[in-house]
C-alpha cells in the first residue's frame, strides 16, 4: 500500500495531480540556482563541477538551456539555443502563439512523450548534450554565464506565468524529446532543476524536491511492481515495490528509507548504494531490502 504523498501522481507519470504546483516549485529552484551560480567566484566556472566531465560553465548553461527549452516548447519552437558571446534571447512571439498550434499540426496523431519516456531517453543522446554544453560555454566570461542563466529562468518563469492555469496539466507541447503534455514536460523540468542544482553544490528548494522524489518513486514502482518492499522517503512519499507477499499489518518486513536528496543523487547514478548505505542515507532493513537491481533509473 503506498502512502502519503506518493498517491498523487496518475497514469501518466504522475504529472496530473500536482501540476498546479509545478511553475511555482520550478521558479523557486530556479532562483536557489542562481543565487548560487550568483555567488561563486569566477575561478570557479573552468573549473570541474561534481559532473564527470563538465566544467561548471558548461552545467550552468546546459541547465539554462533546460529553462530555454520550456520557453521554446510554450512557443512551438523545438530548437532551443544559446547565442556565443551574448545571453539567452526570448524572441520569437509569446507563448502559446500560432507557432505552438502550427507544430502540432506538423506533428499529427505521433504518441504522447511522458516525463518517464523523455527522461529514459537521456542517456542516448548524452554525447551530443555534452557536446552542446562545451560549445555554448567555449570562450564565455563567467558573468556572460552569470546573466545566461538568470534571463533564461527569468523568461522561461515569465511565459509560464501567463498560461492559463487550467492548461498547465494538459496543454500539448512540442518537446526535443518529442510531443508532451506540459505538465510532464514541467516534470522533466524539475528533474533537471534538482539534479544540475545538486551537481552545483545548490541545496534543492523543498516543493522541486518533493516532485522530483515523488517522480522517481513512481518510476520505481512501475519498474518493480509489488509489494515486498516498502520504499520510503520520508517526508515525500511511500511506495511498496518488487513482486512478492503483500504486507497488510505492523512494521513491513523489508523496509528502505532514504534521505531525498540522496535518493534522487542514487536514482541518477551519482551515489552508490553501498556508499549511502555506509553513511546512514539510506536504512534498509530485511533479506529483501537491497534495492541495487532496480537502480539507477536514469543512467
Amino acid at each position: 500500500m503506498a502512502r502519503g504523498d506518493a498517491q498523487d501522481g496518475d497514469a501518466r507519470g504522475g504529472a496530473a495531480g500536482f501540476a498546479l504546483a509545478l511553475p511555482g516549485a520550478l521558479e523557486e529552484q530556479w532562483k536557489a540556482i542562481s543565487g548560487h551560480v550568483g555567488g561563486l567566484p569566477d575561478e570557479a566556472f573552468a573549473a570541474p563541477s561534481a559532473l564527470p566531465g563538465w566544467t561548471t560553465a558548461e552545467l550552468v548553461l546546459h541547465t539554462a538551456r533546460s529553462a530555454l527549452a520550456l520557453s521554446a516548447a510554450l512557443r512551438g519552437d523545438p530548437a532551443p539555443g544559446l547565442a556565443r558571446g551574448s545571453t539567452p534571447g526570448l524572441a520569437g512571439g509569446s507563448a502559446g502563439g500560432s507557432g505552438a498550434e502550427s507544430s502540432l499540426a506538423r506533428t499529427g496523431g505521433a504518441p504522447l512523450v511522458t516525463a518517464a519516456d523523455y527522461l529514459a531517453g537521456t542517456g542516448a543522446r548524452a554525447e551530443a548534450i555534452a557536446a552542446t554544453a562545451r560549445d555554448l560555454a567555449a570562450g564565455q566570461a563567467p558573468e556572460a554565464v552569470r546573466v545566461a542563466f538568470r534571463d533564461a529562468v527569468t523568461g522561461a518563469a515569465a511565459d509560464l506565468a501567463r498560461l492559463p492555469p487550467d492548461e498547465i496539466a494538459d496543454r500539448l507541447v512540442i518537446t526535443p524529446g518529442g510531443r508532451m503534455r506540459l505538465g510532464e514536460f514541467l516534470l522533466t523540468r524539475a528533474v533537471e532543476a534538482v539534479v544540475h542544482g545538486l551537481d552545483l553544490g545548490s541545496p534543492p528548494a523543498r516543493p522541486a524536491l518533493k516532485t522530483v522524489v515523488r517522480l522517481f518513486t513512481s518510476m520505481l514502482a512501475q519498474r518493480a511492481p509489488g509489494h515486498a518492499v516498502e520504499l520510503r522517503v520520508p517526508p515525500f512519499s511511500a511506495v511498496q515495490i518488487v513482486e512478492g507477499p503483500r504486507h497488510t499489518r505492523g512494521t513491513p518486513p523489508n523496509v528502505v528509507e532514504v534521505d531525498p536528496a540522496a535518493f534522487v543523487l542514487i536514482a541518477t547514478g551519482r551515489l552508490a548504494w553501498g556508499a549511502a548505505l555506509a553513511d546512514g542515507r539510506i536504512r534498509a532493513s530485511g533479506e529483501r531490502a537491497d534495492l541495487r537491481f532496480l537502480l539507477p533509473l536514469l543512467a
